[in-house]
């Protein structure tokens, strides 16, 4: 057994980072925009605020999307000529040339959906639940799961072996569970991990995969190869999906915002970050690595009315004021929950306010100017899950 728990990124790769600059989309209504160096970042959709829209960058085809879903994940065709998302209630939508093979929307389900891994021959697929419960279509061939065993933390991705006839599952304390023939490398359960695992990635090989975190670090097991990583850094938003390069020697990683970062032989092809749409939940590429797609998720919640406050002191909730945190009215979102607003990122629910009634939020910045200069705003807001 061989791991290789790489956290903290080498400085030629913060050097990278710091060299990448996100491209930003002007409007929630774009469908296409032309970027620096020939970069270009497309939607899908007349409405980028909806949950369910799919992004293509780089060489990436615009082949659909399923707005107004709550999607959990999305795996291409072998082929890249299509692509299934997944929603937490197991629906599937297929594009391209993807084919639906089945699906488990109007079935009751222990847990939600949580991802979704292609078979070898793009005529199936596999849906992972968060108690990881496995559910095969088409080609795709049950091998196993944890759907009946209890589980330290909920599983939170799954890849498949590059002959269609395994896969493994990530848990979000960094624990694998392998089947078929995929084989165990490693893992980072029983480690006391800084943030959550979020996503997983194999090799192209079938014989290594990656572990990424809620911070942005990688952990690369088998031949998988560790290219660098956003751990230790700070984040805007927390990191939410990762793909592999072609040739494994390199992988993406996208934040919540739609922020890529790109490490090893992937080539940067832009990013959503700074769009203000939905929260990003997925990011796959394409075969030859020239392109990948972003999707986007969460439960919509309704446009809010965004105002500003700049007072001292402590919030409702006993924590000091912060940008990380907001006041709301919490019969409409619960005390503590984490919501994403688009244009200002991830807050959580830390106060109220006598003003601060129905589809209201109080945002905090640290002086009165910067409160004036936000205004009043109207602005989409998602529970990111």
């Amino acid at each position: 057994m061989r791991y290789k728990p790489q956290h903290l990124a080498p400085r030629a790769v913060a050097r990278r980072a710091r060299r990448q600059k996100l491209s930003r989309l002007g409007a929630a209504s774009v469908v296409a925009i032309a970027g620096a160096a020939g970069v270009s970042t497309s939607l899908v959709g007349a409405d980028a605020t909806r949950p369910g829209v799919v992004a293509a960058l780089g060489d990436a085809n615009t082949l659909g999307s399923a707005a107004g879903q709550q999607i959990a994940g999305m795996a291409r065709t072998p082929s890249g000529g299509g692509y299934w998302l997944v929603g937490r209630n197991g629906a599937v939508f297929a594009f391209g040339d993807a084919r639906n093979h089945g699906a488990l929307e109007g079935q009751r389900l222990t847990a939600p959906i949580v991802d979704i891994a292609s078979t070898s021959d793009g005529n199936g697929y596999w849906l992972v639940a968060s108690d990881g419960g496995i559910f095969a279509f088409g080609t795709a061939t049950f091998l196993g799961s944890t759907g009946d065993r209890p589980l330290n933390d909920p599983i939170v991705g799954m890849a498949a072996t590059p002959s269609g006839k395994g896969y493994w599952l990530a848990a979000a304390d960094g624990g694998i569970f392998a089947y078929g023939d995929a084989v165990f490398f490693g893992s980072m359960g029983g480690t006391d991990l800084r943030q959550p695992v979020v996503g997983m990635a194999a090799s192209p090989t079938g014989k290594g995969y990656w572990l990424a975190a809620r911070d942005g670090g990688v952990f690369a097991f088998g031949d998988a190869t560790f290219a660098g990583s956003a751990g230790g850094r700070r984040m805007n938003e927390p990191i939410v999906g990762m793909a592999s390069s072609p040739t494994g020697k390199g992988y993406w990683l996208v934040a919540r915002d739609g922020g890529v970062f790109t490490y090893g032989d992937a080539a940067f092809h832009g990013s959503l970050a700074g769009q203000g749409g939905a929260p990003v939940v997925d990011v796959s590429a394409t075969p030859d690595g020239d392109g990948s797609w972003v999707a986007t998720g969460g439960r919509f919640l309704g446009n809010f009315e965004v105002t500003c406050y700049a007072l001292r002191g402590r919030t409702a909730s006993g924590l000091p004021v912060s940008r990380e945190r907001i006041a709301v009215d919490p019969r409409v979102i619960p005390m503590g929950s984490e919501v994403f607003i688009g244009g200002e990122g991830s807050r959580i629910a830390a106060d109220t306010g006598g003003n601060i009634k129905g589809r209201r939020i109080d945002i905090w910045r640290p002086s009165s100017a910067e409160c004036r200069e936000f205004g009043r705003k109207t602005m989409p807001v998602y529970a990111p899950q």
